[in-house]
């Protein structure tokens, strides 16, 4: 029993024994190894030891049992220099970083703003071409409006719609720049055919003031001025040539009274427009039949004028 306990203990301390010479068999190089590397540091040159030491410290375990870098004032102003270098250095990156990065929002920027200008150019364009159509546009309205007045041409419609024998002694009794101003709003060939059933001399006067019209409002405006002398000219002898005159009137007379009532009273509606006392004069003339159904038509598409027309004629 005391045998088996001491050899327990022996073998304890066995175990304590091998478990410290293991320590030791690892502690002791790596103490040799500090104190070595100590002495030869000392003994070498300082920028070397120093250099060594730096990279030492670095190391685990093994840096903390080592001495720091001593460094002489040169040394330190040195390290202070490369410090301050190092940190330039980073900082001319960075701004050549962040100016790298400003010129690019530069150059979009520039690009955006390119991009922008050729729109307003377009749109520049699209406007100026529109301001020149619309003043040509109006440059030209003047001209479309030379054509025949509104109750020219349905004057000289409803010329057309009878026959060239028909219409031809009506509009001699116009002067020539009516006759001119209603052929004139007339079609080649509706003209041509008239002209042909007027008399030479009355055709003849009446081609050269078509050829010398310079537009249909200036034969309009010679028209109401032939007109008014005219009228003129014919109120001082007017009893003086009913005689002579009666002969016109029977010509009128028959002409109206061969025409259907339709197409007389449209063409008298017109004729009143410019001159009543003419339209009242070949109302008279015919006989109270045609007469009767000449203002029943009228006075279906024009019933002021109708009934103009028949109070003058009640009037006397």
């Amino acid at each position: 029993m005391a045998k088996a306990g001491a050899e327990a203990d022996m073998n304890l301390e066995e175990g304590s024994g091998s478990k410290a010479g293991r320590i030791l068999l690892f502690a002791v190089p790596i103490l040799f190894t500090v104190v070595l590397v100590g002495a030869l540091l000392a003994l070498t040159n300082p920028n070397t030891r120093n250099t060594v030491l730096e990279t030492a410290n670095k190391v685990p375990l093994v840096g903390s049992m080592l001495p720091k870098p001593t460094y002489t004032p040169a040394q330190q102003a040195q390290k202070q220099e490369e410090k301050q270098a190092a940190s330039a250095e980073a900082t001319i990156s960075e701004l050549k970083t962040q100016l790298q990065q400003k010129t690019t929002e530069l150059k979009t920027a520039q690009k955006a703003q390119a991009d922008t200008q050729t729109k307003v150019d377009d749109l520049q364009k699209q406007l100026d071409t529109a301001a020149a159509a619309q003043t040509a546009k109006a440059a030209a309205a003047p001209a479309e409006e030379e054509g025949p007045s509104k109750q020219v041409k349905q004057l000289a419609q409803t010329y057309g719609s009878m026959s060239a024998s028909k219409a031809a002694p009506i509009l001699q009794t116009l002067t020539d720049a009516e006759i001119a101003m209603v052929l004139n709003a007339m079609g080649t060939e509706q003209r041509s055919g008239i002209m042909q059933k007027m008399t030479a001399d009355k055709a003849a006067k009446v081609s050269i003031m078509l050829k010398n019209a310079t537009s249909a409002k200036a034969l309009e405006a010679a028209a109401n001025t032939a007109r008014t002398a005219a009228d003129k000219a014919s109120q001082p002898t007017q009893a003086a040539t009913s005689t002579a005159g009666s002969l016109n009137q029977d010509q009128l007379a028959q002409t109206f009274s061969s025409m259907d009532a339709s197409s007389a009273a449209t063409l008298l509606a017109q004729m009143a427009k410019t001159n009543q006392a003419k339209v009242l004069t070949i109302l008279k003339s015919v006989d109270d039949t045609t007469r009767s159904g000449i203002l029943s038509q009228m006075a279906g598409t024009d019933s002021e004028t109708a009934a103009s027309l028949a109070n003058k004629l009640i009037g006397g």
